[in-house]
């Protein structure tokens, strides 16, 4: 059984390459920057609803608190041993309001 020889591979033109790569971070730049546009009417809005008890008067956000205290409570900045405790914990989430 004879085989057929392969077709000839063709090579990519690098201009074409250079505009697909330019037509790419064309493309990136514009989703960047309707994300930004959409996002930044945000920036100049006030805390709502659970907010002020999770980061305004929250020691572990707002420094009142030793930074080691953040493994220990819970989101809301209560100890976590305290019954009225939410149990929620996130020191990550924390951390990073901090």
């Amino acid at each position: 059984m004879r085989r057929r020889p392969l077709p000839p591979v063709r090579e990519e033109n690098p201009k074409t390459f250079r505009t697909l790569c330019e037509n790419d971070w064309a493309i990136y730049s514009l989703v960047a920057l309707v994300a930004g546009v959409t996002y930044a009417n945000a920036l100049s809005g006030e805390f709502v609803h659970d907010d002020i008890p999770a980061i305004v008067t929250n020691g572990d956000v707002n420094g009142g608190n030793e930074v080691l205290a953040v493994f220990k409570n819970d989101f809301w900045g209560t100890p976590m041993s305290d019954p009225a405790s939410h149990k929620s914990y996130r020191p990550l989430t924390t951390l990073s309001f901090r």
